[in-house]
C-alpha cells in the first residue's frame, strides 16, 4: 500500500484550508506523516490541517503532489478559498506567483514534488488548470502527475454517494447534487488509455499527458514503506503468579 493523506494546507488562523497531496516515501516519511496527522488532532481539530512551516520541518521522506483543483496552487491561479472567488482565468502576476510557489516547494521536497493534472475533461477548472501546469512544468523543471481522484469503484455508485453525503450533512439528495462531485463520475479509469485520452481531453499536449502517467507509476515505485514487525508479547508466568491475591 501507498500510505498517504489529503492534507489541509493553511496560515495560522486561516478557515478556508487548501488541499495537498502527501505521501509517504519510505519509513521515515510514513514516521513524518504520522507526526503530522497527530499534531493536527492535537493542536487543532479532526481534518489534518497542516501549516506550511510544519509541512517543511517535516518534509524527509515525504513525495508532495501540488494538489486538487482547491490546492494552493490551483487557487493561486483561478481563486477559491482563501484566495477570492474562484474565477475561469488567471492574469500574469497570478503565474508569476504560482511559479514562486513552486519553486518554494522544489526548495524544500526537490525532486519529490509533483504537479498534479486531474484527468476530468467534464470540469471547466480541471481544463483550465490543467494547460497551465504543463506550461509551468515546463518553466520549472517540475514533474506532472496524472490522478483520478477515487470516491467509489464503479459510476453507479454515484447514486449512493449522494445519499451518504446528504445523510452526512443533514440535508437532501437533490440539495448535495449542486455539488460538482456529480456533473461527473470518480471512478477507477479502466485502462491507460483512457487516462491518457482523459487528460488530453483536459488540455494537456499527449506528450505531457503520457509524462504525467508514467510519473504516476514512477512515484508508486518510489513509495516504499514497510511496517516493523512487532514480536509479540510473551509473559512467562512464575511460581508468585499462583499465590492467592487476598
Amino acid at each position: 500500500p501507498i500510505f498517504g493523506v489529503e492534507g489541509y494546507i493553511a496560515a495560522p488562523n486561516e478557515n478556508r484550508k487548501c488541499h495537498q497531496t502527501i505521501l509517504a516515501m519510505n519509513q521515515i516519511g510514513h514516521r513524518n506523516l504520522n507526526a503530522m496527522v497527530s499534531q493536527s488532532w492535537r493542536d487543532f481539530y479532526r481534518w489534518p490541517t497542516i501549516h506550511i512551516d510544519v509541512l517543511e520541518e517535516y518534509s524527509e521522506g515525504l513525495i508532495v503532489l501540488s494538489g486538487c483543483a482547491d490546492s494552493t496552487l490551483s487557487c493561486t491561479l483561478l481563486g477559491g478559498k482563501s484566495f477570492g472567488d474562484k474565477r475561469d482565468s488567471y492574469t500574469r502576476d497570478q503565474f508569476e506567483s504560482a511559479i514562486r510557489l513552486i519553486e518554494w516547494y522544489k526548495g524544500v521536497f526537490g525532486d519529490r514534488y509533483y504537479l498534479e493534472c486531474q484527468r476530468f475533461p467534464g470540469l471547466d477548472r480541471t481544463c483550465a488548470l490543467n494547460p497551465a501546469f504543463e506550461e509551468l512544468s515546463a518553466i520549472t523543471g517540475v514533474g506532472l502527475a496524472a490522478t483520478s481522484d477515487c470516491h467509489y469503484l464503479y459510476s453507479r455508485d454515484s447514486e449512493m454517494q449522494k445519499i451518504l453525503h446528504a445523510a452526512h450533512r443533514a440535508s437532501t439528495v437533490s440539495a448535495v447534487e449542486a455539488s460538482w462531485e456529480y456533473s461527473i463520475t470518480l471512478d477507477f479509469p479502466e485502462s491507460d488509455e483512457q487516462v491518457i485520452n482523459d487528460l488530453v481531453g483536459t488540455g494537456l499536449s499527449a506528450s505531457a499527458a503520457q509524462s504525467a502517467l508514467d510519473n504516476t507509476a514512477i512515484i508508486g515505485e518510489r513509495c516504499n514503506v514497510t511496517l516493523p514487525k512487532v514480536e509479540p508479547i510473551k509473559y512467562r508466568p512464575s511460581d508468585e503468579d499462583l499465590v492467592p491475591w487476598c
